[in-house]
């Protein structure tokens, strides 16, 4: 948004207040505590997540810009997005394939262009809807008699680990989790783990994630780390290799697995899985 400021032809798009908002930012830290035009304190009337909302800076008066496409509603558990706009003020139902705040975000920006290159309401819904990312940060699978699905971040991005975390939560399904840090970095080859004390791991303290399991090179880290959490110590486990860890899901349950970890140990757990059919 920043950006856009006193420049002609903008066209603004952005998430009204809806079922996700929270009043106040929450997690280990706050990128948006303060003002990027004059660091004055800001305050917030919605968050989304971390600094994403409609923010307002109590000094200088910077605020969030009033959208030209908003998205007016958001059912994330039943995958329904709504959005409203354009000159012709139409307002469309858009299906989401994936349910995670990313992809609002990336279909409302999809959807504004669409609409400024000249594509009406319906065509432009309808298309969108029909679309199946294949970027990879969720796939699904079968292990065993478990479907799963795998939520990808990268490790020392405490906002996209959360916000996965906050999908388990919200998607309100019986479930076992089952976390990864095998690998910290695809760029830097250090043990440096401090990063997980960002992550806001009391979110798994749901009624519906029935159990945890920390695995891979850096599991006792993970321990350390879970130790402090609200979460009772008979909820989650150490196995630390991965391949075990898989063996021991597929052989037994049939609840909903969420496997949460980072690009680089995708494909060490995601190889031992069977595609969906």
């Amino acid at each position: 948004a920043r950006f856009g400021q006193g420049r002609d032809n903008v066209v603004w798009f952005g998430l009204d207040r809806c079922s996700i908002s929270t009043d106040a930012p929450a997690g280990a830290y706050h990128d948006g505590a303060f003002c990027p035009v004059c660091g004055g304190p800001m305050e917030y009337e919605y968050v989304h997540y971390n600094h994403i909302g409609a923010y307002r800076c109590t000094r200088c008066g910077y605020r969030r810009p009033e959208p030209d496409y908003a998205a007016t509603e958001l059912d994330l558990q039943n995958g329904v997005l709504t959005i409203g706009g354009g000159t012709d003020g139409a307002s469309v139902t858009v299906q989401l394939a994936f349910r995670s705040i990313y992809n609002v975000y990336n279909i409302l920006a999809s959807y504004a262009v669409c609409r400024e290159c000249g594509v009406d309401a319906g065509t432009a819904a309808e298309t969108i809807s029909r679309y199946v990312l294949k970027n990879g940060r969720m796939r699904t699978f079968r292990l065993g008699k478990r479907h799963g699905t795998l939520l990808t971040s990268k490790h020392e991005n405490s906002i996209a680990y959360d916000t996965n975390l906050r999908y388990i939560a919200a998607s309100g399904i019986p479930c076992v989790v089952l976390v990864i840090v095998d690998a910290v970095s695809r760029k830097y080859f250090t043990s440096e783990t401090s990063w997980l004390w960002d992550i806001d791991f009391d979110l798994l303290e749901r009624e519906n994630v029935k159990e945890i399991l920390l695995s891979g090179r850096y599991s006792a880290d993970l321990a350390e780390r879970f130790a402090y959490t609200s979460l009772s110590p008979e909820r989650w486990r150490v196995v630390e290799s991965i391949p075990d860890a898989a063996a021991e899901l597929k052989s037994g349950g049939t609840e909903e697995l969420f496997i949460v970890t980072c690009f680089s140990d995708r494909d060490k757990i995601l190889s031992l899985t069977e595609k969906e059919a």
